[in-house]
């Protein structure tokens, strides 16, 4: 996702200031974020199936004891 006209504008005024201000700090910022990017596969999420299992199961434990506990 792209970065709005007003957002462009406001990155591009911060680092005028910033070169204007401290041009050694943004000589050394500049030499990052340049080159090649390459995508990152995010960490998969762990499989949810194990929890809804073991909740299954202790809901109709909790549903037989209901059922078949003495009164």
């Amino acid at each position: 996702m792209g970065l709005s006209t007003r957002e462009r504008r406001v990155l591009d005024d911060i680092a005028r200031r910033v070169r204007a201000e401290d041009p050694a700090l943004a000589s050394r910022l500049s030499s990052h974020g340049t080159g090649v990017v390459h995508a990152e596969m995010l960490p998969t999420r762990p499989q949810a199936w194990p929890v809804v299992a073991l909740a299954v199961i202790v809901a109709g434990c909790a549903l037989l004891y209901a059922i078949t506990a003495p009164k």
